[in-house]
């Protein structure tokens, strides 16, 4: 039995609607619960943030209106100093940073303090970690970490085995109201979660579906989730609108606090992604009992909830024809496809709050000890 903990300080850039804000705010909610306090020190408030419950503080560690004057360089060691300052006010027993800059941030503010920083890595660090800068980051501060969550075996062997030694894998835990949500009688409607930017690849879907299309007219496509500053939603918009094959088939939904309700009756569920971390999106899909489609993308995510065959399929990163032959598979055989969905079910169960959030804590304890 490790150290037991009182304090804990998370960072990350907001609590916007993303997967690593999905699972502070999870995790920050039920450490609470345990007698934990619980500070979460963010750079910016998002338009749409997952909610907290009371007795977690939150504290602005970003930029003032004077400090947006500064140079790019100077505003990133004012980020630091501010983070600095918070931890040495705070003195929490342990920092959880999120994602590359939130790491590398935390890394640089605790320097001196005496504070253990525990990193987590939450995409694909192929994709994240890679370059001359980022490497010298890794070596000179990621490498001096208390500790590192990884999501898959895949995505801890990128890193250095100074950091893989006291490194652990702790996959995301899925929010129970899908879990207990009911499967509704499935529709001919094919749905699509996630941010609608280059890396979920939204476009191979929307290609797929028009060869679905062709032989099965009366099916729909939604998409729920909102668009960033890479104009990928504005491209699938106006290659819909384009296609007059598509128009009235393809739906963009925006965001929803209902997905669960939203999903219930979807024929399956189907994630395009170039890369990933691990899937909230698809986890949440299989938790409701729908069949789903993945990319068997890096860094290993999909594949590690996917059994082809049992508990779902895999295609290959932008293969159009592999993922259209598979969203035809499930409309030709619903049998098999709701037979595929019970059983993705039955292994979400592994991912509760209740087990994710003592994997957690049994790390803390015994990083710290």
């Amino acid at each position: 039995m490790g150290k037991q903990i009182k304090k804990i300080m998370f960072h990350l850039n907001s609590l916007g609607k993303g997967g690593a804000e999905r699972v502070v705010s999870l995790l920050a909610n039920e450490f609470v619960e345990k007698d934990i306090e619980v500070v979460i020190a963010t750079e910016w408030y998002s338009e749409e943030e997952y909610e907290l419950k009371p007795r977690v503080r939150r504290i602005h560690a970003g930029l003032s209106e004077r400090d947006e004057e500064a140079t790019r360089i100077g505003k990133q060691w004012i980020r630091i100093r501010n983070l600095r300052k918070i931890m040495k006010q705070e003195r929490p027993e342990v920092v959880l940073s999120f994602c590359i800059k939130a790491n590398y941030r935390a890394m640089m503010a605790a320097t001196g303090t005496g504070i253990p920083v525990i990193v987590s890595v939450r995409n694909d660090p192929k994709t994240d970690y890679v370059g001359k800068i980022n490497g010298i980051m890794n070596k000179f501060f990621m490498n001096r970490a208390a500790g590192c969550v990884f999501q898959t075996q895949e995505a801890k062997e990128f890193f250095d085995q100074t950091l893989q030694k006291k490194s652990t894998i702790i996959c995301n835990p899925v929010n129970e109201k899908y879990l207990k949500a009911e499967r509704k009688a499935p529709q001919k409607k094919i749905v699509c979660v996630g941010r609608l930017v280059a890396q979920k690849n939204q476009m191979l879907l929307v290609k797929a579906f028009e060869k679905i299309l062709e032989k099965y007219p009366e099916y729909q496509l939604y998409f729920y989730g909102d668009g960033s500053d890479d104009e990928c939603k504005e491209e699938l918009i106006r290659y819909v609108k384009g296609k007059e094959n598509l128009q009235g088939y393809i739906h963009f939904m925006g965001l929803s606090s209902t997905l669960e309700k939203d999903m219930a009756d979807a024929a399956m569920f189907v994630l395009p992604s170039n890369y990933e971390g691990m899937p909230n999106a698809l986890m949440e899909a299989m938790a409701l009992g729908l069949p789903v489609i993945s990319t068997d993308c890096p860094c290993g995510g999909s594949r590690y909830w996917i059994i082809p065959g049992i508990t779902g399929q895999l295609v290959p990163v932008k293969d159009r024809d592999a993922m259209a032959q598979a969203m035809e598979y499930y409309v030709r055989f619903p049998k098999e496809a709701e037979a595929m969905g019970r059983k993705a079910k039955e292994r979400l169960e592994e991912a509760t709050i209740d087990k994710i959030v003592a994997q957690w804590m049994a790390y803390i304890e015994q990083t710290l000890s």
